[in-house]
C-alpha cells in the first residue's frame, strides 16, 4: 500500500486577513451547509472507481490536514463528519497525523473535545504575532492573550502536538518586538513552530497600504536577520531547523508538509484545493460558486521526467537534510553533476556530504536561485 496524504480546504473565515490572498470568504454562515455537502460528494466521487483505479486498494491514509481559511469557524460537527467519511476513500493508518489550522478567539473547550473525538491528533494555530498591534494592522481577530489561552485550552482537551504559526517582515515589525514574539512563542512550549516572512500578495489591503505608503515593510537586509534570529533563538530552545520556514523538536516535524517537499502522493479535497497521484496533477475551482456546482476538476497534467527531476531539486532543496543523491540516482537513472555544482559549492551555498546535497544557511537564503543553477545543470 502506498502512502497517501489528503489536504481538506474549509475556504471561511471570520475576517479577511489584510495579507490573504487564499481562497476564502468571510461571513458566509449560510452557505456552511451547502459547502459540507458538497465536500461529501467529492469524497464519495474519491471512494469509487477512478481514473488512478480504486484508491483504497492502492493507498493508506498517513496524514490528513485541513486547513483554510479558518477550520474552526463552521461548527465542529462539520469536520468530525468530513474526517469519518475520509476512511471511505482509503484505510487511515492507525498512526496517522491529522491535523486541524485553528485560529485563537475561535476554540472552545466543546469544540476541542468533539475535535479530539474525531481523531484530530495535531493542532496548528495561527498565532502570527504576539504583539497586539501588528495583530491589529493584520487584521487578525485574536490578542495575544488569546493564543496563550487556546494553547492551555488546547493542552487542556489532550493535544500533546500543537504547531504556532509565525510571521516576521511585517510592516512596522522591529527586530525587538520580532524576538519578543519569539519569545513568547517557546514560552509556550508548542512541538513546532513555522516562521515565515510576509509576502505581499497584489490585489490585498495590505498590498494597497505598502504601494500607497501607508505601510512600509523591512528591508531585504532587516528580514534576512530577523530569519537569522530565528533559526538562532528557536535553535536555543530547543527547536531544530528542518526546512526553510519550519522548526521543530525532535520527532515533531509535520508528516503532512514532508508529502509535499518529498513528492509524495496527496489528494486535495474542497474548494481550490490541489492533488499530485501518480505524478499527474490537478486542482478543484477556485471559487466558491463553482466549486458548489461541483464543477470537476481543473488543469490535469501529466509530469514528464524533466518536470519531476526540477521539482525534486525546488522541493528537497528547501530540506536541511538536502537532496537524496543515492534517490535521485535510483528514481532518474543518472547522476546529478556538472560545472555547475563546483560554482555553488565554491561559492559557499551548498555542499555534499553522505550523498546528500544540502543547502547552506546562506544557500537556503538564495534558495531560488539556486535552484535555477542546479536546473540548467539538468539542461546542459
Amino acid at each position: 500500500m502506498k502512502p497517501l496524504s489528503i489536504y481538506i480546504h474549509i475556504p471561511f473565515c471570520i475576517r479577511k486577513c489584510a495579507y490573504c490572498d487564499f481562497a476564502s470568504w468571510p461571513c458566509r454562515e449560510a452557505d456552511f451547509g451547502r459547502y459540507f455537502d458538497a465536500l461529501n460528494g467529492e469524497i464519495a466521487r474519491w471512494s469509487g472507481d477512478t481514473e488512478h483505479g480504486r484508491l483504497r486498494e492502492r493507498f493508506s491514509i498517513e496524514t490528513i490536514f485541513i486547513g483554510g481559511g479558518t477550520p474552526t469557524a463552521p461548527p465542529a460537527e462539520y469536520i468530525a463528519d468530513v474526517l469519518r467519511r475520509c476512511g471511505e476513500i482509503a484505510p487511515v493508518a492507525a498512526n496517522a497525523e491529522i491535523t486541524l489550522e485553528g485560529n485563537p478567539g475561535t476554540l472552545t473547550p466543546e469544540k476541542l473535545e468533539t475535535y479530539r473525538r474525531a481523531g484530530v491528533n495535531r493542532l496548528s494555530l495561527g498565532a502570527q504575532s504576539f504583539d497586539d498591534a501588528l495583530l491589529r494592522s493584520l487584521g487578525r481577530i485574536h490578542t495575544a492573550a488569546q493564543i496563550g489561552e487556546a494553547v492551555a485550552m488546547a493542552r487542556a482537551a489532550g493535544f500533546d502536538n500543537l504547531n504556532l504559526d509565525l510571521m516576521y517582515g511585517l510592516p512596522g515589525q522591529t527586530m525587538a518586538r520580532w524576538l519578543d514574539t519569539l519569545d513568547a512563542a517557546t514560552a509556550l512550549a508548542p512541538q513546532h513552530l513555522s516562521a515565515y516572512s510576509l509576502i505581499v500578495e497584489p490585489g490585498t489591503p495590505m498590498a494597497e497600504r505598502v504601494d500607497s505608503g501607508a505601510a512600509v515593510v523591512p528591508d531585504d537586509d532587516a528580514v534576512n536577520a530577523m530569519q537569522r534570529a530565528a533559526i538562532d533563538r528557536l535553535a536555543e530552545a530547543g527547536y531544530r531547523r528542518y526546512e526553510i520556514s519550519n522548526y521543530a523538536r525532535p520527532g515533531f516535524e509535520s508528516r503532512h508538509n514532508l508529502t509535499y517537499w518529498l513528492r509524495g502522493d496527496y489528494l486535495g479535497l474542497g474548494c481550490a484545493a490541489h492533488s499530485m497521484l501518480d505524478d499527474t496533477r490537478f486542482h478543484n475551482p477556485a471559487t466558491l460558486e463553482a466549486y458548489l456546482r461541483r464543477e470537476g476538476p481543473e488543469e490535469v497534467e501529466r509530469l514528464n521526467r524533466l518536470d519531476r527531476m526540477e521539482e525534486t531539486l525546488m522541493l528537497s532543496t528547501r530540506l536541511t537534510r538536502g537532496l537524496d543523491l543515492k534517490r535521485w540516482r535510483r528514481d532518474f537513472g543518472a547522476d546529478l553533476a556538472g560545472p555547475g555544482l563546483d560554482r555553488l559549492a565554491q561559492a559557499g551555498l551548498i555542499s555534499i556530504v553522505d550523498d546528500h546535497l544540502r543547502l547552506t544557511r546562506r544557500g537556503l537564503e538564495l534558495q531560488n536561485a539556486v535552484v535555477l543553477e542546479l536546473c540548467n545543470i539538468l539542461e546542459a
